[in-house]
Protein backbone atom coordinates (compact mmCIF):
# COMPACT_ATOMS: atom_id res chain seq x y z
CA UNK A 1 0.00 0.00 0.00
CA UNK A 2 1.13 3.63 -0.58
CA UNK A 3 0.31 6.73 1.22
CA UNK A 4 0.68 10.52 0.05
CA UNK A 5 -1.92 13.41 0.30
CA UNK A 6 -3.96 14.54 -1.95
CA UNK A 7 -6.36 17.33 -2.83
CA UNK A 8 -10.07 16.21 -4.09
CA UNK A 9 -11.44 17.71 -7.65
CA UNK A 10 -13.83 16.11 -8.91
CA UNK A 11 -16.26 13.48 -7.50
CA UNK A 12 -18.29 11.11 -9.49
CA UNK A 13 -21.05 8.40 -8.73
CA UNK A 14 -20.37 5.24 -10.44
CA UNK A 15 -21.92 2.08 -10.18
CA UNK A 16 -24.76 2.05 -7.29
CA UNK A 17 -22.94 2.30 -4.47
CA UNK A 18 -19.02 3.50 -5.49
CA UNK A 19 -17.42 7.26 -6.32
CA UNK A 20 -14.85 7.75 -8.53
CA UNK A 21 -12.80 10.99 -7.37
CA UNK A 22 -10.38 13.14 -9.40
CA UNK A 23 -7.36 14.04 -6.92
CA UNK A 24 -4.09 15.80 -7.13
CA UNK A 25 -1.14 14.32 -5.40
CA UNK A 26 2.50 16.36 -4.86
CA UNK A 27 4.36 13.02 -5.06
CA UNK A 28 1.76 11.50 -7.75
CA UNK A 29 0.57 13.98 -10.02
CA UNK A 30 -3.11 13.42 -11.32
CA UNK A 31 -5.20 10.53 -9.37
CA UNK A 32 -8.27 8.64 -10.32
CA UNK A 33 -8.99 7.00 -6.91
CA UNK A 34 -11.91 4.35 -6.80
CA UNK A 35 -13.60 4.13 -3.79
CA UNK A 36 -15.88 0.65 -3.22
CA UNK A 37 -19.16 0.71 -1.06
CA UNK A 38 -18.59 4.62 -0.54
CA UNK A 39 -22.38 5.33 -1.00
CA UNK A 40 -23.52 1.58 0.67
CA UNK A 41 -26.59 1.86 2.60
CA UNK A 42 -25.45 0.09 5.77
CA UNK A 43 -23.61 3.53 5.78
CA UNK A 44 -20.88 5.72 4.07
CA UNK A 45 -17.35 4.62 3.88
CA UNK A 46 -14.61 7.50 4.10
CA UNK A 47 -17.21 10.61 4.93
CA UNK A 48 -13.97 13.24 4.25
CA UNK A 49 -13.78 12.37 0.27
CA UNK A 50 -15.74 15.75 -0.89
CA UNK A 51 -14.57 17.76 -3.35
CA UNK A 52 -11.67 20.66 -1.97
CA UNK A 53 -10.73 18.31 1.26
CA UNK A 54 -7.11 17.93 1.42
CA UNK A 55 -6.38 14.49 2.80
CA UNK A 56 -3.62 11.77 3.98
CA UNK A 57 -4.57 8.62 1.68
CA UNK A 58 -3.75 5.00 1.77
CA UNK A 59 -3.98 3.70 -1.60
CA UNK A 60 -3.53 0.89 -3.46
CA UNK A 61 -1.82 1.55 -7.21
CA UNK A 62 -2.95 0.23 -9.93
CA UNK A 63 -1.28 0.82 -13.71
CA UNK A 64 -4.18 0.28 -15.85
CA UNK A 65 -7.03 1.68 -14.31
CA UNK A 66 -8.03 4.11 -11.07
CA UNK A 67 -6.29 3.09 -7.63
CA UNK A 68 -8.29 1.28 -5.01
CA UNK A 69 -8.84 4.08 -1.76
CA UNK A 70 -8.11 1.83 1.61
CA UNK A 71 -8.24 4.85 4.03
CA UNK A 72 -8.45 8.29 4.36
CA UNK A 73 -8.20 11.19 6.89
CA UNK A 74 -8.98 14.62 6.67
CA UNK A 75 -6.01 17.31 6.85
CA UNK A 76 -7.75 20.52 5.59
CA UNK A 77 -11.37 21.59 4.22
CA UNK A 78 -11.93 24.09 1.86
CA UNK A 79 -15.28 23.33 1.92
CA UNK A 80 -16.37 27.10 2.34
CA UNK A 81 -15.25 27.93 -1.04
CA UNK A 82 -19.36 27.00 -1.69
CA UNK A 83 -20.56 29.69 0.59
CA UNK A 84 -20.46 32.33 -2.02
CA UNK A 85 -22.10 31.04 -5.32
CA UNK A 86 -19.02 33.18 -7.68
CA UNK A 87 -16.37 31.65 -5.18
CA UNK A 88 -17.23 28.04 -5.63
CA UNK A 89 -17.92 28.40 -9.50
CA UNK A 90 -14.28 29.99 -9.72
CA UNK A 91 -13.25 27.11 -7.57
CA UNK A 92 -14.34 24.82 -10.00
CA UNK A 93 -13.04 26.21 -12.76
CA UNK A 94 -9.69 26.34 -11.48
CA UNK A 95 -10.14 22.36 -10.34
CA UNK A 96 -10.78 21.46 -14.09
CA UNK A 97 -7.65 23.24 -15.13
CA UNK A 98 -5.21 21.99 -12.76
CA UNK A 99 -6.70 18.58 -13.76
CA UNK A 100 -6.53 19.00 -17.42
CA UNK A 101 -2.72 20.75 -16.76
CA UNK A 102 -1.43 17.47 -14.95
CA UNK A 103 -0.65 14.13 -15.59
CA UNK A 104 -0.36 10.52 -13.65
CA UNK A 105 2.38 9.94 -11.65
CA UNK A 106 4.05 13.28 -12.47
CA UNK A 107 5.32 14.97 -9.38
CA UNK A 108 3.74 18.11 -8.95
CA UNK A 109 5.25 19.69 -5.60
CA UNK A 110 4.36 23.42 -6.99
CA UNK A 111 1.40 23.22 -8.11
CA UNK A 112 -0.11 21.41 -4.92
CA UNK A 113 1.49 23.99 -2.10
CA UNK A 114 -0.02 26.72 -4.62
CA UNK A 115 -3.29 25.21 -4.91
CA UNK A 116 -3.81 24.63 -1.08
CA UNK A 117 -3.32 28.39 -0.76
CA UNK A 118 -5.02 29.03 -3.74
CA UNK A 119 -8.26 27.45 -2.19
CA UNK A 120 -7.60 28.75 1.52
CA UNK A 121 -7.87 32.11 -0.28
CA UNK A 122 -10.76 31.67 -2.08
CA UNK A 123 -12.65 30.28 1.17
CA UNK A 124 -11.10 33.19 3.07
CA UNK A 125 -13.01 35.55 0.42
CA UNK A 126 -16.07 33.44 0.57
CA UNK A 127 -15.97 33.95 3.97
CA UNK A 128 -15.41 37.46 3.69
CA UNK A 129 -12.32 36.88 5.84
CA UNK A 130 -9.41 38.41 5.50
CA UNK A 131 -8.05 36.80 2.47
CA UNK A 132 -4.41 37.87 1.65
CA UNK A 133 -5.59 37.30 -2.31
CA UNK A 134 -8.07 38.40 -4.34
CA UNK A 135 -10.32 35.65 -6.35
CA UNK A 136 -8.84 37.58 -9.30
CA UNK A 137 -4.99 36.91 -7.85
CA UNK A 138 -6.11 33.21 -7.67
CA UNK A 139 -6.53 32.64 -10.86
CA UNK A 140 -3.30 34.16 -11.87
CA UNK A 141 -1.60 32.47 -9.72
CA UNK A 142 -2.43 28.88 -10.07
CA UNK A 143 -2.07 29.28 -13.95
CA UNK A 144 1.36 30.71 -12.84
CA UNK A 145 2.90 27.99 -11.31
CA UNK A 146 1.13 25.60 -13.10
CA UNK A 147 3.94 27.23 -16.52
CA UNK A 148 6.70 27.42 -13.92
CA UNK A 149 6.31 23.29 -13.13
CA UNK A 150 5.95 22.47 -16.42
CA UNK A 151 8.90 24.42 -17.77
CA UNK A 152 6.67 26.55 -19.88
CA UNK A 153 7.38 30.29 -18.67
CA UNK A 154 9.65 32.14 -20.86
CA UNK A 155 12.82 34.12 -20.17
CA UNK A 156 11.73 37.65 -20.35
CA UNK A 157 14.29 40.66 -20.96
CA UNK A 158 12.76 43.29 -18.54
CA UNK A 159 14.03 42.16 -15.61
CA UNK A 160 11.14 43.69 -13.64
CA UNK A 161 8.62 41.44 -15.46
CA UNK A 162 11.10 38.36 -14.11
CA UNK A 163 11.25 39.72 -10.79
CA UNK A 164 7.36 40.31 -10.50
CA UNK A 165 7.15 36.83 -11.53
CA UNK A 166 9.31 35.55 -9.36
CA UNK A 167 7.55 37.17 -6.30
CA UNK A 168 4.24 35.82 -7.22
CA UNK A 169 5.57 31.89 -7.66
CA UNK A 170 7.24 32.20 -4.36
CA UNK A 171 4.30 33.96 -2.50
CA UNK A 172 1.86 30.90 -4.32
CA UNK A 173 4.18 28.22 -2.59
CA UNK A 174 4.45 29.77 0.67
CA UNK A 175 0.79 31.06 1.12
CA UNK A 176 2.29 34.80 1.36
CA UNK A 177 1.41 38.28 0.54
CA UNK A 178 1.70 38.83 -3.10
CA UNK A 179 3.44 41.99 -4.56
CA UNK A 180 1.52 44.76 -5.16
CA UNK A 181 -0.01 46.21 -7.96
CA UNK A 182 -3.22 47.43 -9.14
CA UNK A 183 -6.41 45.43 -8.98
CA UNK A 184 -6.92 45.19 -12.43
CA UNK A 185 -3.92 44.04 -13.22
CA UNK A 186 -4.15 40.50 -12.34
CA UNK A 187 -7.02 39.50 -14.86
CA UNK A 188 -4.80 41.40 -17.45
CA UNK A 189 -2.43 38.68 -16.40
CA UNK A 190 -4.72 35.82 -16.25
CA UNK A 191 -5.37 36.37 -20.13
CA UNK A 192 -1.61 36.78 -20.72
CA UNK A 193 -1.39 33.71 -19.03
CA UNK A 194 -3.92 32.06 -20.75
CA UNK A 195 -1.41 32.48 -24.26
CA UNK A 196 1.37 30.32 -22.83
CA UNK A 197 -0.90 27.15 -21.91
CA UNK A 198 -0.86 24.32 -24.81
CA UNK A 199 -4.24 24.51 -25.79
CA UNK A 200 -6.64 21.28 -25.35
Amino acid sequence: MERTTVIILKKTLFREADIMASAVSPDWGKMELVCYGAQSVSGKKFPVLDCFNELEIGFEFSENGPSKLVDAELITSFAPVADRLDIYKLSGKIADFVLKNSAPELPMAIVYDTLRHVLGNLALNAANGSALWSPEACGAVIKLACLQENGLLPEFEDEKVSTFFDAVIEAGLEGAALPECKPEYWKHLTLYLNTLLPQK
